[in-house]
């Protein structure tokens, strides 16, 4: 099995996605290509793109949120000689001829823009690929609208379904596997066995605290207001790529430990070393957490589809979410002063937690390929319209 998965440079999550499939079709033995759309277009344009989305979501956020409510207010397709119409189908036109020369049997996309532009080449019969959507939020962006040709939408929960019929999309289509996540994020080693291989205490209750791969948010607040607690606990922090965040870190004085790190390879290992993680909302992680059964205390989400991720994951009790009203200090001690908290959380994480999210999308596709060729085998072997009929009428001559 051939497959293309086509990913735009806005955020670590839609990449993460694209990267966890890519891995696993490889170690099955497919052949898997994972490309930047923007990028092989123009890579100018993803490099303005991604630096554009690093910009908005951490020094205009509130424009963010402006713009994402106006897109919502959108209800159908764009019109067919729109300018952002006109722009994707020339973007397509130049995607295509990556596509006719690669030949997938299968294409992903785990950015929207991306689908967008799949969706095009499908409208135009110019695609002879299984074409896949994956929506990396536990919310459907309003963009999806223009892309309700392709084959199939993996989603993280069914319960996305209600707004997929509000969108015009086909809920026949939905493969509610799970937002892809690597493998090791669906096994659990023991909660003390992690801790010692983490250098931490083994019976002192742990925190997970991580600020995002760009490394958003005021950790060193949080830091400062979590010290203040009577409770007793030790904390992982993880500063991703800000590295001015972690200078800044370390150089605080507290009287609880905190193990602060930049950016790591091993965070299976700290979710499974932790009784709780804090960190914003974001779709990966989201799900990553709940794959290893870890109960979330969500703060800091960027406007747009993060809060709506906030808003799933708290409307379906998946979840607390620390705000001015009710702190991060305050959900930290209502979750270690009741520990009943903390197992009735995990059990609502059990029913809507995604295990071997990416195995099950991989093997799926493994086998509408295999039926997709029986069904190409089986077309070339079928006899030529009224082909009997030449043939009675030839023999008839020879009579």
């Amino acid at each position: 099995m051939r497959v293309l998965i086509l990913s735009i440079s806005t955020g670590q999550g839609h990449h993460a996605t694209g990267q966890a499939v890519e891995d696993y079709l490889i170690n099955a033995g497919h052949e898997c290509q994972n490309i930047d759309a923007y990028g092989y277009i123009e890579p100018r344009l993803q490099d303005a793109v991604s630096k554009a989305y690093i910009f908005v979501t951490a020094y205009t956020p509130k424009a963010s949120s402006i713009v994402y409510d106006m897109t919502l207010k959108k209800n159908k397709p764009m019109a067919k000689y729109s300018i952002p119409k006109l722009t994707n189908s020339l973007m397509a036109s130049e995607l295509r001829k990556y596509i006719d020369e690669y030949k997938p049997d299968v294409i992903i996309a785990t950015h929207v823009l991306s689908a967008a532009m799949v969706n095009i080449l499908v409208e135009k019969n110019r695609l002879d690929s299984i074409t896949v959507g994956v929506v990396t939020d536990f919310t459907i962006h309003p963009l999806w609208e223009e892309a309700l040709r392709l084959d199939y939408y993996v989603t993280p929960s069914e319960l996305l379904e209600y707004q997929m019929l509000h969108k015009g999309m086909d809920i026949q289509k939905n493969l509610p596997f799970g937002i892809p996540i690597k493998p090791k994020f669906s096994h659990k080693i023991d909660k003390i066995k992690a801790r010692e291989q983490l250098g931490l205490a083994p019976d002192v209750p742990t925190i997970l605290l991580m600020s995002g791969s760009m490394g958003y948010g005021k950790i060193d607040k949080s830091i400062e207001n979590l010290d203040r607690l009577s409770l007793d606990f030790q904390t992982v922090v993880v500063c991703g790529n800000n590295k001015r965040q972690y200078n800044k870190i370390k150089k605080l004085q507290t009287r609880k430990r905190f193990d602060v790190y930049r950016y790591v390879d091993n965070i299976d290992l700290m979710m499974d070393a932790a009784d709780c993680i804090i960190t914003k909302p974001g779709g990966i992680t989201s799900s990553e957490a709940m794959a290893k059964g870890l109960p979330m205390i969500m703060v800091n989400p960027i406007p747009g589809q993060e809060q709506r991720n906030a808003e799933f994951m708290l409307n379906n009790g998946l979840a607390l979410q620390a705000s001015k009203t009710f702190p991060l200090q305050e959900a930290v001690f209502s979750i270690f002063r009741h520990p009943e908290r903390i197992e009735h959380l995990k059990q609502t994480i059990e029913l809507y937690g995604r295990k071997n999210s990416t195995q099950k999308l991989c093997e799926f596709l493994e086998g509408e390929v295999e039926k997709k060729e029986a069904r190409e085998k089986s077309a070339q072997y079928q006899p030529a319209p009224n082909a009997n009929n030449h043939l009675a009428s030839g023999t008839a001559l020879f009579e």
